[in-house]
């Protein structure tokens, strides 16, 4: 008997609802308008970064101009102490080198070295004998 034909079940009618075409139309008429969008805000964070770091740069300018003053100064003074302390090294090594001890002993006192003979020059009247 069903051979033929198999039976068909009987089932409501089930309504198919039409897909809304409107969301399509809208992307389909600004399909890069998120893109834009996001692309726009990135570009203002990014110029507005760009100006901070600027007027940041520009207030630091003159700060830069007037430490590089302050090391100069510093510099010469750095030179000037430096030429000090050598010719206040050189005194010391003069003063305390035991090889001149006896000298440094003569040009500080009236004392001679007992090995050395005292020598006084004296003008002599036979040199000029017509000036007496």
């Amino acid at each position: 008997m069903y051979a033929l034909k198999p039976p068909t079940p009987r089932s409501k009618a089930v309504r198919r609802s039409r897909a809304v075409t409107r969301p399509k139309s809208r992307k389909q008429r600004h399909p890069y308008r998120a893109i834009a969008f996001e692309t726009g805000i990135k570009l203002a964070v990014n110029v507005a970064f760009s100006l901070a770091a600027l007027s940041a740069l520009v207030q630091l300018f003159p700060y830069q101009i007037s430490q590089s003053a302050k090391l100069e100064e510093l510099q010469v003074a750095v030179q000037s102490a430096d030429e000090r302390v050598q010719k206040i090294q050189s005194k010391f090594s003069y003063y305390f080198d035991p090889s001149q001890a006896r000298r440094v002993m003569q040009e500080q006192t009236n004392r001679i070295d007992p090995r050395q003979r005292q020598i006084v020059w004296q003008e002599s009247d036979q040199a000029n004998p017509g000036a007496r």
